[in-house]
């Protein structure tokens, strides 16, 4: 269900860079963007260790995600990634949890991709609010009909 919040929530947030040339770019995320960000699957640790490196080969900042090794209705195991650790966990709602507070506790920002998700997630489940929160009005109206 968590993974699916992306496709009920999809990414709005629109990034603008410049290439070396002072050309304006404008990146605009998609779902699976959005879905990668948060929880991405992959069939061994390897293939996940590959996709992380990949990530910093990049150079942009790596903000907390979960790593799912095996397949979504069936989880072999579950890490949540953070500065170059991966911490092991048995349950998807305890790594999620935990996702969320380190990037309370740190002070981080929430991935652009995934801002909505992690949104949602404040907003339902620890009933947050911050000087920081963008207001997305489709978060407001499922947490009203979810409260009912």
């Amino acid at each position: 269900m968590f993974h699916l919040l992306s496709s009920l929530f999809v990414p709005t947030t629109r990034k603008v860079t410049r290439d070396e040339n002072g050309k304006k770019n404008i990146i605009k995320y998609s779902i699976k963007d959005s879905q990668n960000s948060f929880i991405t699957f992959h069939s061994t640790i390897t293939a996940s260790e590959v996709y992380i490196n990949n990530l910093k080969d990049k150079h942009v900042p790596i903000q907390p995600f979960i790593v799912v090794i095996g397949v979504p209705l069936k989880p072999e195991q579950i890490y949540l990634f953070f500065d170059s650790i991966k911490y092991k966990f048995f349950c998807i709602v305890r790594a999620i949890d935990v996702c969320f507070k380190i990037i309370h506790l740190f002070n981080l920002q929430y991935p652009l991709q995934s801002s909505a998700v992690w949104m949602f997630i404040q907003k339902l489940f620890y009933n947050i609010t911050t000087k920081y929160d963008s207001s997305h009005p489709m978060i407001t109206q499922i947490i009203h009909e979810l409260k009912k």
